[in-house]
């Protein structure tokens, strides 16, 4: 009927279905999670077969720079760890990846800016780029309705009744 007002129940009711909100960005953020990981490792693999570990070894003084900076690429492996745990965990559909994935990704823009700042390797700034676009595409309303479907109001931005 046209001009009719709705009210709140029928406002409420005409809420898309967080359950039947579609599960393809969750999906694609586990994948892009397990990307991270995959990237986070071999950077680490291939920094630590650039050193001559030989030489190191028989120097017998203040390690290179380049030890150094694998030693604190070392402080990735927590991040990595939870960030592999919350892709599998938005992989499965568990509410506890949303929460992983944000600490996670927190830690690595830490671990980042903390190189940055010690060492400016050029690697930092494409993860934490990375880092920073996952954290936004983790706080996009189709995502966070999937985990949270209870929260509809405070996802839309007001109580209800408010338009």
């Amino acid at each position: 009927m046209a001009g009719a007002r709705l009210t709140g129940r029928e406002r409420e009711d005409s809420l898309p279905d967080p359950g039947g909100q579609s599960r393809r960005p969750v999906r694609a953020i586990g994948l892009l999670l397990l990307l991270e990981v995959a990237i986070i490792a071999a950077l680490g693999a291939f920094e630590f077969l650039r050193v001559d570990w030989r030489r190191v070894v028989s120097a017998r003084e203040v390690p290179p720079r380049e030890v150094v900076e694998v030693v604190a690429l070392v402080l990735f492996a927590p991040a990595v760890v939870l960030t592999l745990l919350a892709a599998l965990g938005f992989l499965l559909l568990r509410r506890r990846g949303w929460l992983l994935a944000a600490i996670s990704q927190g830690m690595v823009v830490a671990v980042c800016l903390w190189l940055y700042v010690e060492y400016r390797p050029v690697y930092v700034y494409p993860i934490m780029a990375y880092a920073v676009l996952m954290i936004l595409y983790l706080n996009v309303h189709d995502v966070r309705a999937v985990f949270y479907p209870g929260d509809r109001e405070g996802i839309r931005g007001g109580p209800r009744g408010m338009a």
